[in-house]
């Protein structure tokens, strides 16, 4: 055995040591300089000349390293430069071992036997201290508990290997004996030889011995005891020492942290929860050394943070929203905070309107502001992005065109044209600014890619009229700026959704107290959507249907029925109400206990079906992706496709 070690030692270190690139066999991975360290600006080339996936058009990657003997994780943007695809990486102190995971395209590679992996070099030409550590722990993930599987399993390595690499790491750091102790207890345990335990025991005996101790190596050795060997009597014994030795340590604040977390699962009430996680983080204020002791045991800044915004919010108590949120970390507790704390109230439950939104809303995009300007990373200027049309839109409708401009901007910078309400508060902006010549430019690219909602829709019209003083081609005007493809993809998609399915039929009453048997309706082409009171995203299709409803409102032979269903209690004057007050021409039919929907198979909503002149399902389609101008064209599609057949 321990000359097949060698001799696998030798051709590892012949490739690492070297800093020789790692090529696998359908792609090649280099960094330049070969020789990376710490601090420098370096080049990761991914060529993929030869490989199958060569025309890929985009790459990225995932990066896990090694710093400071803690696992790290980053995104990688890839650029294609002449034949390769390159990106530039600062190597962050501390950093010892970086690995890539490349997504080209659909294509996900993790490097084969040999991996993307690059150990790094210190100033004086010695690899990073846990670089050879963390090189052996990276490839026995299975051994290991809590080093990443990202590397390919065909480069998974043995216990006796990763205590070689332990024995590597020592050689250049004796230091770092505590530090290597979990790797090396795991593979000896995994071992699970007689000889392989009592090593084991050995080490721990005389490391306990070691005069002087502190905290930092006790909890090297409680690790071992409780993670490896999960010796509950010498896991008690160390806790003991460690309590008694250290009482304001870091393992009692740990465990007074995790404490005063778990009082925020357990308050009764709104108030008590909101006041335990005041009292946590103020207690506690976030930072990134304490986060691998945080995802181990379930502490969860991001829960404390919205738990606080959406109670002092809902109280109107800005001033505790601005104290809290203003310093909100981790920055991914601002995704919850965004989403809780003003998405819900002012968009899906619409509890605040856009004047009593503002101000908290502000203090969470200053944050995400602080974040994009202050930190480098795709990462920290995506939360900005994805909630700069949301805030826009409140901004819009407290009349403030000009800054609403700016995250109007942003939000269409990120789609495209490609989301209908971006579209939307694009063009109140542009209308609010009276920017009439950007406005009829942005009306119009919506139109082509049929992302328009219906007030785009009658703003279209009204601005045609005041240019040509009639409507008289406007008709010709919108089909001029039709997209063919876009067309005849919808064309192929409904094709494609076609079905000939048993429908299980209804007989429901309407708002009106009129008893609709779908059997008398046979003859007709019917169009359902089924919907609900709380639905946020079946209201918002609304607008689109009622597009849809209209363009057929004088051919008797299709019908338009909105089935309410999945509510708790009886909604028809509710429905009678809404209608009304959003000028819906919609017949409602109230399946007040679900099991009309149940029965024709009904589950998450919004949900549309179309059924047949013969009683036939022959449309089935869950969701809403945001588009009036393109559900209504869906709709129709749908009913002149059943019409065509008809005419065959």
């Amino acid at each position: 055995m321990s000359k097949i070690i060698k001799k696998v030692g030798v051709l590892v270190l012949a490739i690492f040591c070297f800093q020789a690139a790692a090529v696998a066999q359908k792609a090649t991975f280099s960094v330049i300089p070969k020789y990376p360290k710490e601090g420098d600006t370096i080049q990761l080339v991914y060529d993929i000349r030869n490989a199958p996936w060569k025309d890929a058009t985009s790459v990225s990657a995932n990066l896990t390293g090694y710093q400071d003997f803690q696992w790290v994780y980053d995104d990688l943007v890839f650029e294609k430069k002449d034949s390769a695809w390159i990106a530039s990486y600062v190597v962050p102190d501390k950093m010892s071992l970086v690995n890539l995971v490349f997504q080209a395209d659909t294509i996900r590679d993790q490097g084969g036997e040999i991996t993307y992996s690059y150990l790094i070099s210190g100033d004086g030409g010695r690899q990073v201290p846990g670089a050879k550590l963390g090189w052996g722990m990276l490839r026995t993930p299975h051994i290991v508990r809590g080093v990443p599987y990202v590397v390919d399993s065909a480069s998974y390595k043995t216990d006796e290997v990763l205590l070689m690499w332990v024995k590597y790491e020592l050689q250049d750091y004796p230091e770092n004996r505590f530090k290597v102790l979990y790797a090396a207890a795991s593979a000896l345990k995994h071992m699970g030889t007689t000889d392989a335990l009592q090593k084991l025991n050995n080490e721990l005996a005389a490391l306990e011995d070691v005069p002087d101790l502190g905290e930092e190596e006790w909890l090297a050795i409680l690790q071992v005891y409780e993670g490896v060997l999960q010796d509950s009597v010498k896991s008690a014994e160390t806790i003991a020492r460690i309590r008694r030795d250290f009482p304001e340590g870091k393992y009692v604040t740990d465990q007074q942290r995790l404490a005063d977390f778990k009082k925020i699962q357990e308050a009764k009430t709104q108030e008590e929860c909101a006041r335990a996680a005041m009292y946590f983080v103020d207690k506690y204020p976030y930072t990134e050394a304490d986060e691998a002791f945080n995802e181990a045991h379930r502490i969860r800044y991001v829960d404390a943070y919205w738990i606080i915004a959406v109670h002092t919010s809902m109280v109107r108590d800005l001033e505790a929203f601005k104290r809290y949120i203003s310093k909100a970390e981790p920055y991914m507790a601002l995704a919850n905070v965004a989403y809780r704390a003003i998405y819900v109230p002012f968009e899906a439950q619409q509890l605040m309107d856009a004047a009593e939104i503002l101000p908290y809303a502000r203090v969470v995009m200053d944050r995400l502001n602080y974040y994009k300007e202050n930190f480098e990373g795709e990462e920290y200027s995506r939360l900005y992005y994805s909630n700069a049309a949301l805030f826009a839109k409140i901004l819009v409708q407290n009349k403030l065109y000009d800054e609403a401009f700016v995250y109007a901007a942003a939000a269409q910078s990120t789609s495209s044209y490609e989301d209908a309400d971006v579209n939307d508060t694009y063009v109140r902006v542009l209308e609010g600014q009276g920017k009439l010549q950007e406005l009829r430019l942005a009306l119009e690219e919506s139109y082509k890619r049929n992302q328009s909602s219906t007030y785009m829709l009658d703003l279209m019209e009204k601005q045609y009229e005041a240019q040509h003083r009639s409507t008289a081609g406007y008709a010709a005007y919108l089909n001029s700026l039709k997209d063919a493809d876009k067309s005849a993809a919808l064309k192929e998609k409904v094709q494609q959704a076609l079905i000939d399915e048993d429908f299980a039929g209804f007989e429901l009453y309407d708002q009106y107290g009129k008893l609709v048997r779908s059997a008398d309706l046979r003859g007709k082409i019917v169009v359902l959507d089924y919907w609900a009171s709380w639905c946020a995203p079946c209201k918002a299709a609304f607008p689109g249907m009622k597009l849809a409803v209209e363009r057929f409102q004088d051919d008797e032979d299709v019908l338009f029925f909105f089935i309410d269903t999945q509510e708790r209690k009886d909604m028809k004057e509710y429905v009678t109400k809404y209608m009304e007050e959003n000028n819906y021409p919609f017949t409602v039919l109230l399946d007040t206990d679900s099991k009309a929907s149940k029965a024709a198979g009904v589950s998450a909503i919004p949900h549309k079906m179309v059924i047949g002149t013969d009683g036939r399902l022959r449309f089935s389609e869950v969701g809403y992706m945001g588009s009036a101008s393109e559900l209504a064209d869906e709709i129709t599609e749908m009913v002149n496709v059943l019409k065509a057949e008809i005419k065959k």
